[in-house]
């Protein structure tokens, strides 16, 4: 019963954003680069949409128990065949005369980039683990991470607008080493992202001055609104035996971000 109970939980409490590869009984670095494309399975407009995003990742891992990593990544959110933007009065606009600060703005505002840099711990629950009294019949990981965020797009920059937040996520994930008789094994994964972010702009407040001038009197002021969001990922790393220049490995996976299916590829290397 306690062992159904934990494959329970790990099927519902994985959560991601960095989580190491890691092989039972691993210490070293994890050097790796990543790549995702927004894709349209059932949409009318194109397949590959023009959303993407790239990141690399550096971490160290000790006895696979405790990891580290820092991450650094860019996204493109071009989701929309065409947008439509409104005034503050209601009316149409040129979509690069104005953008819109909602928390739909990934999808809301057309080619929006976004920097990102973030920093991670991790603590693994693995099957050499001595915290129960049984071994568990599927690792697990549980982690925190910090970041930034620099957005732009032809708007922001239209509007000399500053437009950047910072998040946190709880990273919870559920995996398991599979030996396979080739040259390689596999370690499939399961993992949900959960992240809440605070994004700051600076929003013009015009107040009245007088009858005759509406708008001699202009103040600008720091104005911020927060996002929480969440999203499954399904991974399956293959990692090649002990090369000259360690473990490479190349991981597939699928995603749903922001409520649209991501397909990426990741590689790397384990020394």
């Amino acid at each position: 019963m306690k062992k159904i109970l934990l494959v329970l939980v790990a099927l519902f409490s994985f959560i991601s954003a960095q989580t190491h590869i890691v092989p039972e009984g691993f210490s070293g670095i994890s050097v790796s680069f990543k790549h995702d494309q927004n894709v349209d399975f059932f949409g009318e407009g194109k397949f590959l949409r023009d959303s993407y995003e790239n990141a690399i990742g550096f971490g160290y891992i000790y006895d696979s128990t405790v990891g580290i990593d820092l991450s650094y990544g860019y996204s493109l959110n071009n989701k929309k065949n065409t947008y439509d933007s409104d005034t503050i009065d209601g009316e149409s606009s040129s979509e690069s005369e104005n953008f819109s600060f909602t928390k739909n703005f990934r999808s809301e505002n057309a080619n929006v980039g976004d920097k990102t840099f973030s920093f991670g711990l991790t603590y693994y629950l693995n099957e050499s683990q001595n915290l129960f009294a049984q071994d568990l019949p599927i690792n697990l990981s549980f982690g925190l991470r910090y970041g930034t965020k620099n957005y732009s797009s032809d708007q922001l920059k239209f509007l000399d607008q500053d437009f950047y937040g910072k998040f946190y996520a709880f990273e919870f994930g559920a995996y398991k080493e599979i030996e396979t008789n080739a040259s390689f094994y596999m370690i499939p994964r399961l993992k949900l992202s959960v992240s809440s972010e605070k994004n700051i702009y600076d929003s013009l407040d015009t107040p009245l001055s007088d009858e005759e001038n509406l708008f001699d009197l202009q103040d600008l002021d720091t104005d911020s609104f927060k996002l929480s969001s969440t999203y499954i990922e399904i991974a399956l790393p293959f990692i090649l035996n002990n090369t000259s220049v360690g473990q490479p490995f190349i991981e597939p996976s699928i995603a749903n971000k922001y409520g649209t299916t991501h397909l990426g590829l990741r590689f790397g290397f384990l020394f």
